[in-house]
C-alpha cells in the first residue's frame, strides 16, 4: 500500500513540475517573439498592438482608439489610448478594453530620462477588480522597460466586463472608469531599494475637475461602455468578417511557430530528466536483479555443461590372447 502511495505522490509531483516546466518554456517563446517583434517599436502603435494581440490571445481590438489624449511637445510628452478589445474566455466572447500608453519623452533639468519606469492606475467607481483574495477599485500595472518580458510586463491595461474585472459580483452591472493616472521614475531608489515615483503624476485623466499636481491634466474622460460593449452589436457569439470590417476591428496576429523549437528543447530535456530520475527511483533494482539473476542462470548452466563430461575415463584394455 505504502508503494503505491508514493507512486501516486510521485505523478502528481511530475504533473505539477510539468505543467511549470511547460509554463516556463512557453514564457520563453514569448520573451523571444517580445525582443524580436515588440521592444523597439514601443512607440509604432500598428506594430505593437499587433504584437499585444498576438501575445495576450485577444480576438481583435478596434482599429481606432475610442478615446486619446496626445501630449507632444513640453518635458513631459506622452500620448494615452483606450482601445475596445474581445476576448474569448471558456468560449465565451467578453468585451473590454484597452489602455495604451507610448510616446512618452521626459526631460528632467533638460535631460532626456532614459527608459522612465511607469505606474498606471485605473479607479473604477465600484470595487469589482480582483487583487489576490480581494476585490479592490484600482487596477495597476508597472511597466520597467530595463526588464525582460514578461517581467518588465507592458504599458497596457486589460479590463473585461467579466467577473473579476469590470462585472458586480453576483450582479448584472458593471463598473465604470473614474479616472486614470499614470506616475513616472527615473530609477531612482529609496533606502528599501523602491522605485521613487516623481512627486507630480505624468498624466491625470477625469470627468472632473481634479486638484492633484499633474504634468498633463484633462477632464474630458468620459467613456461610454457601448463604445467598448460591442458584442451586444454581433448578430451572433461570434462577429463575422463583414462585422469585423464593419465595425473596424483588427485581427491580425504575429506568428509564434517560429519559436516552438524553445518549447521543444526545453521539454526534450525535461522528459529526459524525469525518465532518468523515474528509472533510477523505481527501476534500477528490478532491471539490476534481472541482469544478476541472468548471470547466476549464465554461470548454472555452464557449470552443468562442464561437469557432464568425465574428467577420467576407464581405460579399456583389448582382450588379445596373450
Amino acid at each position: 500500500m505504502l508503494k503505491w502511495l508514493i507512486r501516486f505522490f510521485y505523478l502528481m509531483i511530475i504533473s505539477i513540475a510539468t505543467i511549470y516546466v511547460y509554463g516556463s518554456a512557453n514564457y520563453s517563446r514569448l520573451e523571444a517573439y517580445y525582443s524580436d517583434y515588440m521592444e523597439e517599436h514601443l512607440d509604432d502603435a500598428q506594430t505593437y498592438l499587433k504584437g499585444i494581440n498576438t501575445l495576450m490571445g485577444l480576438d481583435y481590438y478596434s482599429n481606432s482608439a475610442v478615446y486619446q489624449y496626445v501630449q507632444d511637445s513640453g518635458n513631459h510628452q506622452l500620448t494615452v489610448s483606450i482601445y475596445a478589445i474581445g476576448v474569448t474566455l471558456n468560449n465565451e466572447l467578453y468585451d473590454g478594453l484597452m489602455i495604451y500608453v507610448n510616446n512618452v519623452k521626459i526631460r528632467e533639468e533638460g535631460v532626456l530620462v532614459e527608459n522612465p519606469k511607469l505606474k498606471i492606475t485605473v479607479t473604477l467607481d465600484q470595487s469589482t477588480y480582483k487583487s489576490g483574495d480581494d476585490f479592490i477599485s484600482t487596477a495597476t500595472v508597472l511597466f520597467d522597460p530595463d526588464k525582460a518580458f514578461p517581467y518588465s510586463y507592458v504599458p497596457n491595461v486589460f479590463l473585461l466586463y467579466a467577473d473579476n474585472y469590470l462585472k458586480v459580483v453576483n450582479q448584472d452591472i458593471y463598473a465604470n472608469i473614474e479616472r486614470i493616472s499614470i506616475s513616472y521614475s527615473n530609477g531612482t531608489l529609496d533606502d528599501k531599494n523602491a522605485l521613487v515615483y516623481n512627486d507630480s503624476l505624468l498624466f491625470l485623466g477625469t470627468d472632473i475637475i481634479a486638484s492633484e499636481a499633474a504634468f498633463n491634466k484633462t477632464n474630458d474622460l468620459v467613456l461610454n461602455p457601448d463604445d467598448f460593449r460591442l458584442s451586444k452589436q454581433f448578430a451572433g457569439e461570434q462577429p463575422t468578417a463583414e462585422e469585423l470590417l464593419s465595425f473596424n476591428l483588427i485581427t491580425d496576429r504575429g506568428d509564434l511557430g517560429e519559436y516552438n523549437i524553445l518549447i521543444w528543447r526545453t521539454m526534450i530535456i525535461y522528459v529526459l530528466i524525469i525518465g532518468a530520475l523515474t528509472y533510477v527511483l523505481f527501476f534500477h533494482k528490478i532491471v539490476k536483479a534481472k541482469i544478476q539473476e541472468k548471470r547466476y542462470q549464465t554461470k548454472d548452466d555452464n557449470k552443468k555443461e562442464v561437469n557432464a563430461v568425465p574428467i577420467f575415463k576407464d581405460i579399456e584394455y583389448k582382450d588379445d590372447g596373450k
